[in-house]
């Protein structure tokens, strides 16, 4: 698998961080075990940035209006949004985090 380095790995448990990578948004967030899960950065209801996107009970939470997203898959878990958004293959070396984009 070819990963990419997206961001450092100095990512606070239960927060997220939106990065550009070659020309795509990333959702780059670590759960509250630590865990590193890199995410669609674009919310599918209204395609806008979930930058500022808050972790929440093992969801995600779009700062627009409001949609929730499975952190660990995805997964559309409420209005307005009825389509999932993309989870991508993550691992941290070397002080980063990479992500396999070609996924």
């Amino acid at each position: 698998m070819p990963f990419t380095p997206v961001t450092p790995a100095d990512i606070a448990p239960g927060t997220t961080r939106f990065v550009e990578v070659e020309g795509a948004a990333f959702l780059v967030a670590r759960d509250v075990d630590g865990c590193v899960h890199v995410l669609d950065g674009l919310c599918s209801h209204a395609l806008f940035p979930l930058e500022g996107a808050r972790i929440r009970r093992g969801s995600i939470i779009c700062p627009h209006h409001g949609a929730r997203f499975d952190l660990a898959t995805g997964a559309a878990k409420g209005p307005p949004a009825h389509c999932g958004i993309a989870h991508y293959a993550a691992r941290e070396r070397d002080g980063m985090i990479e992500v396999d984009i070609a996924a």
